[in-house]
């Protein structure tokens, strides 16, 4: 083991997290590299250049995602600055950058997400919750195709798991001295403005995560507040920061009025019990999950309850505004991989703990062999 920092140590666990992330990464490349980019890609891709190119503004109704926007042009503003100083056989392979480049800013945002799973799982469920959590998600044939595409998805998962677990954080942290906040409370504002600038929508995931304050700081409660208050300033300027850059001065508030409950926002709960969603094993994993949940005292904590709750509410709440084009779905998985890692590190300690390790094994190499089927069979349906 050797430590990088003063509180981070590179060690086994470390090592495999990131050989499982690295794995990840290279199916992401390759779903990546095989497809061809889509029209509704293309519409975030130049929705982030200014009026005065070619291309100008995209006018499909719908698309008010600037930090999305400002992802996607990433890769476009790097190769164009290497054209002008790279020799001219570079320049010509750079004037029109290929798929897998575009798509890899959005590869990045997945690899960093599971790398944040699997510190949240593993600081709650230990090893094996932690290998769990992140199995499931480097053998997710979602969370590869939303990682290997350009859209929204990927970034607002990810920033939606800081929001919820930083404010989970936050509030465990309010017994502490204040001068403790403070790098929990930048990190929660960061987290708020991204989600913000990624979808206006999630100002409803917000709430959530103040209800999750709430319950956590019993005799705290005026300290949340604060906390919140400080929280929700850093995120506005973030937010507003990511509109200037991008041209885009309007807050898209309309969205918080465009809701439309009905039985299609009920039907989405069923996510998690969707084979079209993530996979089989998923489905029967969760299951299993659920029943050792609700079944076992010892498995209903708040650890196990908090995702199990957050992936639901994140689902219905978005699907409550289909005119904001996101695949719902995919912000509850994480969620459901933690509370599925968090049962089944339960039941690896007990007496049946041999008998969980081989369900488990062969269950992660089912999953890993319908996810290369899967990707295959995707990837040459858009070619």
């Amino acid at each position: 083991m050797f430590q990088i920092f003063r509180e981070f140590k590179v060690g086994r666990p470390q090592v495999i997290a990131g050989l499982m992330l690295l794995a990840f990464l290279a199916q992401c490349l390759w779903t990546a590299r095989t497809r061809k980019i889509s029209e509704l890609e293309y519409q975030y891709l130049f929705s982030g250049l200014p009026p005065s190119t070619d291309m100008g503004k995209t006018t499909v109704k719908g698309i008010d995602s600037p930090f999305t926007s400002l992802v996607a042009e990433l890769p476009l503003k790097a190769t164009g600055l290497l054209r002008q100083v790279s020799p001219d056989s570079w320049s010509t392979y750079l004037a029109v950058p290929h798929p897998w480049l575009l798509r890899l800013p959005f590869a990045i945002f997945g690899v960093w997400l599971g790398a944040a799973l699997w510190w949240v799982a593993r600081r709650l469920f230990d090893n094996a919750g932690g290998y769990v959590a992140l199995g499931l998600y480097c053998t997710s044939p979602a969370l590869i195709k939303i990682s290997s595409n350009i859209g929204p998805e990927i970034l607002l998962a990810w920033s939606i798991l800081g929001l919820v677990y930083t404010a989970i954080g936050v509030a465990h942290t309010l017994y502490a001295p204040p001068r403790k906040w403070v790098p929990r409370i930048g990190i929660l504002g960061l987290s708020i403005g991204f989600a913000l600038a990624t979808a206006w929508w999630s100002a409803t995931v917000v709430g959530l995560a103040f209800a999750f304050m709430l319950y956590l700081a019993v005799g705290c409660r005026r300290k949340v507040l604060i906390v919140l208050g400080g929280a929700l300033a850093i995120g506005g300027l973030v937010l507003l920061a990511i509109r200037w850059i991008m041209g885009s001065a309007g807050m898209a508030v309309g969205a918080l009025f465009a809701q439309q409950p009905g039985w299609q926002a009920v039907r989405k709960l069923l996510f998690p019990l969707s084979a079209t969603t993530d996979s089989y094993v998923l489905v029967f994993l969760f299951i299993v999950a659920l029943t050792a949940y609700g079944s076992w005292a010892r498995a209903r904590y708040f650890g196990n309850t908090a995702p199990l709750i957050t992936a639901f509410c994140c689902v219905f709440l978005f699907a409550l505004v289909p005119s904001i084009r996101l695949w719902d779905a995919t912000l509850g998985l994480i969620f459901v991989f933690i509370f599925v890692g968090g049962v089944a590190a339960d039941l690896l300690e007990t007496r049946f703990h041999r008998l969980w390790t081989a369900i488990l094994t062969a269950a992660f190499v089912i999953r890993a062999v319908l996810t290369a089927l899967e990707l295959r069979g995707w990837t040459q349906n858009l070619m």
